[in-house]
């Protein structure tokens, strides 16, 4: 774990989500390797990994193949604006996902998250209906207290 100035590690700095962070801290479960669909605790046991793939590791974790594909991405370009910028391989991959898709879906929106996701999805639905000639459908149902 990463030290302050003072020498010492504070786990009070980092609130974790979904998480009963008091409990938490009273004994910390520190993951510091993965491989495969395994992970390894401070203290060198190994666990496995029943959860991880929900979010970012689906393939799991530290794949040579994937981590070599990552770090020549990395090498070359690791960003840009999509903002009135682009670069070619959000096109190549929006190009293989839409011969994927069924129908005549043939366009690709990419977003940074759920929240981004649907936020954009309500202003899809607004100018589409705008465009139809229907721009009262403005009314969206939602859950309150839902995620």
């Amino acid at each position: 774990m990463g030290t302050t100035q003072s020498g010492k590690t504070s786990l009070d700095s980092h609130w974790m989500p979904f998480t009963a962070n008091y409990d938490f801290k009273q004994a910390p479960r520190m993951v510091v390797k993965g491989e495969g669909m395994h992970l390894w605790d401070e203290s060198g046991h190994q666990l496995l990994d029943c959860s991880s793939g929900l979010f970012c590791v689906a393939l799991g974790h530290c794949r040579k193949e994937i981590t070599a594909a990552v770090s020549e991405q990395l090498s070359t370009l690791d960003f840009t604006s999509p903002f009135q910028l682009a670069q070619p391989k959000s096109f190549e991959l929006a190009s293989r996902l839409a011969e994927l898709l069924p129908g005549d879906i043939g366009h690709v929106f990419f977003s940074n998250s759920g929240s981004e996701s649907i936020d954009t999805a309500m202003k899809l639905i607004i100018a589409y209906h705008q465009a139809n000639g229907e721009p009262r459908r403005i009314r969206i149902i939602a859950r309150e207290r839902s995620y």
